[in-house]
């Protein structure tokens, strides 16, 4: 049995909504409270009760409207990356619900448009990349001409992760794949210009990739008491930083003793 009530929304498709608002943030790399706060605020805003349980892996969510209907759904998450802007849009549309609250279609595309919304060119993308890896490297005591290697090198790495990704391979041998390029490429071009410091280059062109964002979120969760999930993002990180550390490290020990 469907109930209605202010927008003409079901508890059904409500459900569908906070589902869909956690899976954007959850997936954009949000603090589990953030996702939490957010379902029950959009239920809250329909005035509904509702309950939410959130794990980096999974949504649970249980809503029961002032007529006694009740629902629980789930959805697992598979993929997670970091995106602050889509975690922005969402938690303004949460906390712009209104007395004029939006329908279903309305919500739902407005949902939609910022989960498919536009991300930034590839081109602009690598030149971020480019700038952040030339950065790094001076800042690590890195000479200008370590810089430009960076920034050539994190560029390539940046594109070789954005095609294996789209091939679907495994992100832990993304990041693997990752850090031997970068060793190898550092030791090519330290082959070629011996003025070059194969260290400073290095860590340029991989610190874009370390998990800083994830540390972070995993320390402000267990702030907040949600152990589980907290755990969880370090360890994530920690085999994140490996995998990467393991490419480097391999591809450095095949090139000098190779070379």
């Amino acid at each position: 049995m469907h109930v209605f009530w202010s927008g003409d929304m079901q508890i059904s498709e409500l459900m569908e909504i906070v589902m869909k608002a956690g899976e954007i943030m959850l997936t954009s790399g949000a603090e589990i409270y953030r996702v939490e706060e957010t379902i029950v605020r959009i239920c809250n805003s329909y005035h509904v009760q509702s309950e939410s349980f959130v794990l980096p892996t999974g949504i649970f969510v249980s809503a029961r409207d002032e007529n006694g209907c009740m629902q629980t759904a789930f959805k697992r998450i598979r993929l997670r990356t970091y995106d602050l802007n889509r975690i922005d849009r969402v938690n303004a549309f949460s906390r712009g619900l209104g007395e004029n609250l939006p329908d279903y279609e309305t919500a739902a595309k407005a949902l939609y448009d910022i989960e498919n919304g536009g991300r930034h060119a590839l081109s602009l993308r690598l030149l971020a990349a480019a700038a952040g890896s030339f950065v790094f490297a001076v800042l690590f005591n890195g000479t200008f001409y370590d810089g430009i290697a960076a920034a050539v090198i994190g560029t390539v790495i940046y594109l070789l992760g954005e095609i294996l990704s789209r091939k679907g391979f495994f992100p832990f041998f993304e990041l693997f794949a990752a850090g031997m390029a970068a060793g190898f490429l550092s030791l090519a071009a330290v082959k070629i210009f011996p003025v070059l410091n194969e260290y400073r280059i290095i860590i340029g062109s991989v610190i874009l990739l370390l998990p800083g964002m994830a540390i972070t979120n995993g320390i402000k969760d267990a702030l907040y008491g949600d152990l589980v999930s907290s755990f969880t993002r370090l360890g994530e990180a920690f085999m994140v930083a490996v995998a990467l550390a393991a490419g480097v490290v391999l591809s450095v020990t095949i090139g000098i003793n190779g070379w």
